[in-house]
């Protein structure tokens, strides 16, 4: 085994436009994930079977037996990365994961990395997976540090040709500034989150979390102590004090970590047998299907305001091209709702359920038009009309998240008591994708009307203690703070004065 410096050395001496035209696109699927590509056959079906083998690894890892909780999660391997930077409004990046409010998705490049030093989109796809996945199966209010520590622990795997699969190596991108510059200060990295963080403090601060979540898994005689620090803060254990749960203090940790990573650093290897693939299908994608997915993806990316118009022409003149397509003519109507444009939207809708009376998302954007139009005008043939969409919508598709949260927000809207089914299907839709923190959001809130401040506040941990800043966690840390304070009061004996 070689240490970080040791293998810095050896390495060193070894030395998307909308409407663009695309070759014919493959889908794989497999238990967890449908991936999408116009790639080879034979390339797609080892991604996917790697795929499969990373879930397997976690699952091994984490000791999660449930192997169909959640919505598969969509991959988009597109034919160059300069698509991917320009899907993503971001120039410096191979890949992203987000999610939109039907699953969540991750876009990049197919081929691999020109050098172990850089971050290759795979590196970034099993980073973001292992969020994924930490954020479905244990949320929880983990400290910043330690939830990128552990994206980065399994995100640098190997899979060899025995089958077996190698994690826990050592990240080397992020190895140069840990060598150079030394570890990010342990005191500021149990203080902080990932604002304001340049590139060359980025690496320091990953590198460092890395290194931390390394320590604890095979330093086994101080396991018990990061468990313990976890568990208080998860468990929101007032005025904890950091020098108290570590030998020596956070100084005296910070010591052993920086003489731990001048030693050789342990990886471990999972045995084949250890994971099944299961079964994997390749089929071609229908052809109008193909012609939308880099439209659909400009669409489904959060879009600015100013970008829909061109979207909507894209999506409009490629659906011109497949008349007969429902598929294409729901996607225009989703492009042309997201656009205002909602007379287009529900007479495109109209179109395609019309063409395809079996296809959920048209009757979802039929739902939404009618439901702003009951709204303004409070009919209660408009009101009857967007509850007939929504159950058309879920009998189409019952794992389709969209049409069980618009049946909670129909009965939100009309008003009156919310039926128990209004809150099951709430529910149901953030178990499918507890990742989207609209859902999230929204199912918490339904929560705390019931009364159910402390269920609504541990929900919110996932949001409120991201580790990356947004109005999201504002307003999550914000209900957290109000909820809590209501368990509280609820937990208090009454008094009778």
């Amino acid at each position: 085994m070689l240490g970080l410096k040791g293998l810095l050395v050896l390495a060193g001496a070894l030395a998307l436009v909308p409407g663009t035209a695309q070759a014919a696109w493959l889908q794989a699927k497999s238990r967890h994930f449908t991936i999408t590509s116009d790639g080879g056959e034979a390339k797609l079906h080892e991604f996917a079977e790697k795929l499969e083998k990373f879930d397997g690894l976690l699952r091994n890892a984490t000791g999660i037996d449930d192997p169909e909780a959640g919505s598969p999660v969509h991959v988009y391997l597109l034919s160059n990365d300069s698509k991917v930077k320009a899907l993503a409004r971001n120039p410096n990046i191979a890949g992203f994961y987000t999610t939109s409010d039907r699953f969540a998705y991750a876009v990049l490049a197919r081929g691999a990395k020109m050098s172990e030093y850089d971050v290759g989109a795979e590196d970034i796809l099993f980073h973001e997976y292992s969020h994924h996945f930490m954020l479905h199966h244990f949320p929880a209010a983990y400290p910043a540090w330690y939830v990128e520590g552990f994206a980065e622990f399994f995100s640098v795997v190997k899979f060899p040709k025995d089958g077996s699969i190698q994690f826990g190596r050592i990240p080397m991108a992020r190895a140069p500034t840990l060598v150079q510059d030394s570890p990010y200060p342990l005191k500021d990295l149990f203080a902080r989150d990932t604002e304001g963080l340049g590139l060359r403090d980025g690496d320091r601060y990953y590198g460092t979390a890395w290194l931390l979540t390394h320590y604890f898994q095979y330093k086994t005689d101080r396991r018990a102590e990061i468990s313990h620090y976890l568990k208080d803060l998860t468990a929101g254990v007032p005025d904890m004090k950091l020098d108290g749960y570590f030998a020596g203090g956070i100084d005296g940790l910070e010591k052993d970590l920086k003489a731990y990573m001048r030693r050789p650093l342990s990886a471990s290897r999972l045995d084949p047998k250890a994971v099944t693939v299961g079964a994997i299908t390749i089929s071609p994608v229908d052809p109008a299907r193909g012609a939308l997915i880099e439209d659909e993806l400009w669409l489904m990316n959060h879009p600015r305001t100013e970008d829909l118009p061109q979207i909507v022409s894209a999506i409009r003149a490629t659906a011109a091209k497949f008349p007969s397509s429902g598929y294409a003519l729901a996607l225009l109507a989703e492009a042309e709702w997201d656009a205002e444009e909602k007379a287009a939207a529900l007479a495109d809708a109209d179109r395609a359920i019309a063409l395809d009376p079996g296809l959920s998302r048209a009757y979802s954007i039929r739902a939404r038009v009618l439901l702003e139009r009951a709204r303004d005008d409070d009919r209660e043939e408009d009101w009857k009309a967007a509850l007939k969409a929504i159950v058309k919508a879920n009998r189409a598709d019952t794992e389709d998240p969209v049409p069980l949260a618009l049946f909670y927000r129909y009965h939100a809207m009309k008003g009156g008591p919310m039926p128990d089914i209004g809150y099951d299907g709430l529910a149901k839709a953030f178990e499918l994708l507890p990742q989207s923190p609209e859902y999230r959001m929204t199912y918490v809130q339904a929560l705390a009307f019931r009364g159910k401040y402390a269920e609504a506040s541990r929900l919110l941990d996932p949001l409120a203690y991201s580790p990356h800043p947004s109005g999201m966690r504002d307003a999550a840390l914000a209900l957290k703070k109000r909820f809590d304070a209501e368990a509280a009061k609820k937990k208090s004996p009454s008094t009778v004065p």
